[in-house]
């Protein structure tokens, strides 16, 4: 379904993957990431956004932190990133790039609260008192009044496994009043998530608010009543995009959180389309050999496809040596049970040449992969040209991927970001 609708919305990349691997200017294990539509998916989602009063912060996990993608969503409206852990925050700040908010998938280690808080984001979120104490104490060190979003849940409220915490309701008031009375913190909201459902029901498209959307606008009206505190801030991430920004508004939301749909790779957008975003990376590797009726690949950037969920999915790859004999020879996915992403296996196997080029519309956890993330300008001109190749840490590499100095990425990271705005 994602390499039909690349097909119809972005063909362009998939004949950018396959020159550019057949130079050997594009590493095989790479997602290809197309700036040209990076940069216009962020416009029309900074546009929505700032229609409805929504604050957005790009979640950048997804594509394993990419420092230039990144800049360039910023560049084109983005406000700010969001950290799904300390180690994200840390990627992102070696270039410069802002943090709006960190905390809300994974706390903060205890001794890493101090740097956290130094970053000056606009909103850490605390599960627990003991968490709000030590960011209160990290906040006092260095003088900065630390806004906190405090985490909510509530029988019935839907999450997905080990991403559970917070407060219950019942507790949520009197632990808004002992965190908003510590030094150094003030509480400007509260949290949950996922806050829209991941729906595969097309007849619920746009997705809806999930239950615990209810529970922190319901804790919030009485924590406003009961305290008197403003608290104007209902931050609500999952599932972001141009078509679910107006129904999370009316929800109560005020900050949102694009990460697939910057790419036009949410669940549904890519079940049902998308009549805004469109897809903006591909997965590029290289037929290494074969076995039996496999056609084996090279991976590293399939992780997502081990899970239960999208390994019962179909997938295509298009797969050649030339943009138009990739495109006319669509190969299926042909899941394996493997340990480690070890191989991207395809069939039908006579289909596939040793050193043909897979070009491979798939969903991407970039962050879980051991691939590298590739950046392309002029994808849309037809001229496109590699701005920058990065590692899976979010380390900018030379055309021998050798590692080079931060100072040069971060300045190269600017230009191309400040570029990117003339579309």
């Amino acid at each position: 379904m994602l390499a039909e609708r690349m097909l119809a919305t972005n063909p362009k990349l998939i004949d950018a993957a396959v020159e550019l691997h057949q130079l050997g200017a594009l590493p095989a294990n790479s997602f290809l990431f197309d700036l040209d539509v990076v940069a216009e998916n962020a416009r029309m989602q900074a546009t929505e956004a700032q229609r409805l009063g929504l604050t957005t912060y790009l979640m950048t996990k997804q594509i394993a932190r990419n420092p230039m993608v990144t800049r360039t969503a910023l560049a084109n409206g983005i406000d700010k990133t969001v950290a799904v852990d300390v180690q994200c925050a840390r990627m992102l700040t070696r270039y410069g790039i802002p943090i709006g908010h960190i905390g809300q998938i994974n706390q903060i280690p205890k001794h890493q609260i101090d740097w956290a808080v130094a970053q000056h984001p606009d909103v850490i979120t605390v599960y627990s008192r003991q968490a709000a104490e030590w960011v209160s104490a990290a906040a006092a060190k260095i003088g900065r009044l630390q806004h906190v979003l405090v985490r909510v849940w509530d029988e019935g409220d839907i999450f997905f496994d080990g991403q559970e915490g917070g407060f219950r309701a019942e507790e949520f008031v009197d632990a808004v009043r002992a965190i908003d009375a510590l030094p150094n913190l003030v509480v400007v909201g509260a949290t949950s998530f996922p806050s829209m459902e991941y729906s595969f029901d097309a007849a619920r498209f746009p997705v809806q608010p999930l239950p615990n959307f209810a529970t922190v606008r319901t804790a919030l009206e009485r924590a406003r009543a009961e305290l008197g505190l403003e608290l104007p801030e209902l931050n609500a991430p999952g599932n972001t995009s141009v078509a679910t920004m107006q129904t999370m508004k009316d929800a109560g939301a005020t900050q949102v959180e694009p990460g697939h749909g910057l790419c036009g790779t949410t669940i549904p957008q890519m079940m049902f389309g998308s009549a805004h975003e469109r897809p903006a990376y591909i997965y590029v590797s290289e037929i290494s050999h074969h076995f039996r009726d496999y056609a084996y690949a090279f991976g590293g950037g399939i992780w997502a496809l081990l899970g239960p969920l999208f390994k019962t999915w179909e997938w295509t790859a298009f797969v050649g040596t030339t943009p138009e004999a990739a495109r006319n020879n669509p190969v299926a996915y042909a899941h394996i049970d493997q340990v480690m992403d070890y191989v991207l296996p395809l069939k039908p196997a006579d289909r596939c040449q040793i050193g043909d080029t897979v070009a491979f519309p798939v969903y991407a956890q970039a962050q879980m992969s051991r691939a590298y993330t590739v950046a392309v300008s002029g994808v849309q001109s037809g001229q496109p040209m590699i701005e920058g190749i990065f590692d899976h840490a979010a380390t900018m590499l030379d055309e021998h991927l050798v590692p080079l100095p931060v100072e040069v990425a971060r300045d190269r990271c600017m230009q191309c970001a400040a570029g990117s705005t003339r579309g």
